[in-house]
């Protein structure tokens, strides 16, 4: 198994833009400007059209209703749906108002409990890991899925990559360069159908 450290991730959408807040949130892994017109729409564009609350009402489809407005501090988390439509928290990112503008610190933080916690694992190290889970749950009499987790834990912390790891408490790793770059664009996508979208508030106001 290849035990080398994972080069910290880091993508910037504005580089010639100095964002002030990067030395008092280190966790950042993705950081763009926003305009403060389009942040201001989300609280009742997600509210009324892409919560995660809306799912149980109609259904949902992967890539359906899978955001969450946080009000103190400003900040929206997606909660990202796998094929069988089970959502999952995946990344958050915490608005910093600017004048016009909104930065935005962004983050993926994927824990063990979701569909998404062993993926970026490479093939070649996970197809190893049920047999070598099997002889560990025999050797330490434990469970063969504790045994699994065992070693997914391991992995991620000798690759640098555990963000939290306390006893009674779902571990959680940093996302990967594809992951993060799969919140930046899910993100901007979110921003696009806010900037267009007719908001309840805005057609309760038109003339009848």
């Amino acid at each position: 198994m290849n035990q080398s450290v994972v080069k910290p991730v880091f993508v910037n959408d504005n580089p010639n833009y100095r964002f002030a807040e990067l030395k008092r949130i280190p966790e950042t892994q993705l950081v763009m400007l926003v305009p403060l017109r389009v942040w201001v729409r989300l609280t009742e564009y997600i509210h009324a059209f892409e919560s995660i609350s809306l799912a149980g009402r109609f259904g949902a489809d992967p890539g359906d209703y899978e955001w969450e407005w946080l009000p103190n501090p400003e900040a929206v988390r997606w909660w990202r749906r796998n094929m069988e439509g089970i959502e999952s928290l995946f990344g958050m990112a915490v608005g910093v108002r600017r004048g016009e503008v909104v930065e935005l610190y962004g983050m993926v933080d994927v824990d063990e409990t979701s569909p998404f916690w062993s993926d970026v694992i490479p093939e070649e190290a996970a197809n190893g890991m049920p047999m070598q889970a099997k002889i560990m749950a025999r050797d330490k009499r434990m469970l063969e899925k504790d045994a699994l987790a065992q070693l997914y834990r391991e992995y991620f912390k000798s690759r640098g990559m555990l963000t939290s790891d306390n006893p009674g408490e779902p571990s959680t790793r940093r996302g990967t360069i594809r992951e993060v770059e799969r919140f930046q664009a899910a993100l901007k996508g979110l921003f696009e159908r806010a900037s267009k979208a007719s908001l309840p508030s805005e057609t309760s106001r038109r003339p009848k």
